[in-house]
């Protein structure tokens, strides 16, 4: 699992940021760069969150590689890696190698944390900011199951707390999960308990502290909706089951079904597991790992529960193509199924093995469930196949509609990249000012070729071949285009609309890339293989009125442009010629 999602993660990222990314860390790096950065830059709140450590860590990736979303991408599979060996780490005891139970828990467990449901965030560059609340509860764990002084953990676990809460909204959450724990030795002393008291009152003091730092002048975003009652319970278990289906999420496996059974059986290994320890004390230490995984899991669905639940869970839950799907939720949802997977291990490995009857019983319920798990895997990944091909088509097209912003300001696949798209060209004219974004520029002297109307004489430029109108408000058009002067594939056609004085406005651009080999045999000439293009236009925003689209072939890097044969005939009908 963990080879098949980074081979994903490679064939499918483009470098260009899409929708939040253009303020944090845009902004950010943009004030760096015009040398007007301060403090209130970098713990400025963006949505719920205040994300003073990931703007740091996004200023050195910039300042190592420049902005590329792509080195995000990759931050997220390492820290989901980093996290996938920590796991590992818990599954072995103590001086004792793994077993074949440790390991196929371990299989089972990667098979989660890099499930083709999780795809599309290791496409998107900011995902890794999710992971840091996660990382930093697992060196908690790790600190809190040292021999360290209670000191030390008071000092380290409040720094990883703080770094969880000023990295992500629900890292606050980490401050009640993380509470010291005093070693053995400590705990034989007579005064163990008031000295631990007095720690654990520094410890509340710093995380008071943190979080009334945190909401000092902090303000609910206008966009979003009223925060749910905890009153509205039943609406609040709706939300957080279906939070968790979705990690199984395919046209064959239903999200509730999913998320009902994952909580039966986190609630089944929970209380066997708190049944054992509360018999057999001593091995606490094993469980306390997945006890607060599971914590910290649905402590983070209760809180996006209580925000975004009063939009509807059909809303939320609603996994569209442009910008950020709800597919992000499944950064933290996960790991309930990986707590789950933890304590039946433990309990396997601690007590069930040594009862036959039960040993037999738990082997079969769990090669039931692995059958399940595997063929709901493997309707995920045949579902998300098609939606990472899909995610990276939407981001090439939020790079085309970047790159051509200065000349194309009201281009329909501006949405693509951001979802305000009034002022959004002048971000990016900003932006590739101080050298933050690297896109070919273009020149005003190829804006005023576009923008007069072609007017074809024949097809050695490329010609639109097919047009039709989809769903009322796209239009779908396939062609090819070709640059006469190089004999080779245009780089983009651009699209506009002309109007009854004969006065032309280009509204939108469209790369090539098609695999047109007849081509070849027309031209002679193997540079024009991939000269075609298909795309869907918008063209909800054009005007409501009958109205003749042509188009322009494009050489971008000779300034050149060449006219297309052939018409679009549009109407508000919604029917064309």
């Amino acid at each position: 699992p963990v080879f098949l999602a980074l081979r994903v993660m490679v064939k499918h990222w483009v470098d260009i940021p899409i929708w939040d990314e253009w303020d944090t860390p845009g902004e950010t790096l943009l004030h760096l760069a015009q040398h007007q950065l301060t403090w209130t830059d970098l713990f400025a709140q963006h949505n719920e969150s205040r994300k003073f450590f990931p703007r740091l860590i996004y200023i050195a990736l910039t300042w190592l590689l420049g902005w590329d979303v792509r080195s995000g991408m990759a931050l997220t599979f390492l820290s989901a890696l980093a996290l996938s060996v920590f796991l590992l780490v818990r599954l072995r005891d103590a001086g004792k190698n793994l077993g074949a139970p440790a390991l196929f828990a371990w299989l089972v467990i990667n098979a989660l944390l890099f499930a083709p449901s999780g795809y599309e965030n290791f496409l998107c560059g900011y995902s890794f900011e999710i992971f840091l609340p996660v990382l930093a509860l697992a060196g908690c764990i790790a600190i809190n199951l040292s021999d360290r002084p209670l000191g030390a953990k008071v000092l380290w676990n409040s720094v990883l707390a703080t770094i969880a809460t000023y990295s992500f909204a629900h890292g606050m959450i980490i401050w009640a999960l993380a509470v010291p724990i005093p070693r053995s030795s400590e705990r034989q002393r007579p005064d163990w308990l008031r000295r631990w008291a007095l720690w654990f009152l520094i410890y509340a003091l710093a995380g008071t502290i943190a979080i009334s730092c945190y909401f000092t002048g902090y303000k609910r975003p206008d966009i979003f909706p009223p925060s749910t009652s905890l009153l509205e319970a039943p609406l609040l278990a709706r939300f957080i089951i279906t939070w968790l289906g979705a990690v199984l999420k395919s046209e064959c496996t239903n999200p509730h079904l999913a998320g009902f059974l994952a909580a039966i059986a986190l609630f089944i290994a929970c209380l066997l597991s708190v049944f054992f320890i509360w018999r057999n004390k001593h091995f606490r230490k094993l469980y306390y790992p997945w006890f607060l995984l599971a914590g910290f899991s649905l402590g983070s669905g209760l809180v996006t529960a209580l925000g975004r639940a009063s939009l509807g869970i059909d809303a939320v839950f609603f996994q569209a193509l442009v910008g950020f799907s709800s597919y992000r939720y499944n950064l933290t949802s996960v790991l309930v199924y990986i707590a789950t997977v933890g304590l039946l291990f433990r309990l396997y490995r601690d007590w069930i093995q040594f009862h036959p009857t039960w040993r037999v019983r738990f082997i079969i319920a769990v090669t039931v469930s692995a059958t399940l798990l595997s063929e709901a895997w493997l309707f995920s990944f045949s579902g998300h196949r098609d939606r990472v091909n899909a995610f990276q088509d939407n981001r090439r097209r939020a790079r085309t509609a970047v790159l051509w912003s200065k000349a194309l300001p009201d281009n329909p696949d501006l949405f693509f990249a951001y979802p305000y798209t009034g002022w959004f060209p002048r971000r990016v004219a900003d932006m590739k000012s101080v050298g933050l974004i690297k896109i070919p520029d273009i020149s005003d002297r190829l804006i005023r070729a576009i923008s007069l109307a072609p007017q074809p004489t024949d097809s050695e430029a490329g010609s639109i071949e097919q047009s039709s109108v989809v769903d009322g408000d796209r239009l779908r058009i396939t062609g090819w285009a070709r640059t006469p002067a190089r004999n080779s594939r245009a780089d983009y056609v651009v699209f506009g609309w002309e109007d009854e004085d004969d006065s032309f406005h280009p509204f939108t651009a469209v790369p090539t890339g098609q695999r047109r080999s007849e081509l070849i045999e027309t031209f002679h000439v193997s540079a024009v293989r991939n000269a075609g293009f298909t795309q869907e236009i918008d063209i909800s925003k054009l005007p409501h009125r009958n109205l003749t689209l042509r188009a322009w072939s494009v050489d971008l890097s000779r300034e050149q442009v060449f006219p297309l044969e052939g018409t679009v005939q549009l109407n508000r009908s919604g029917e064309q010629n």
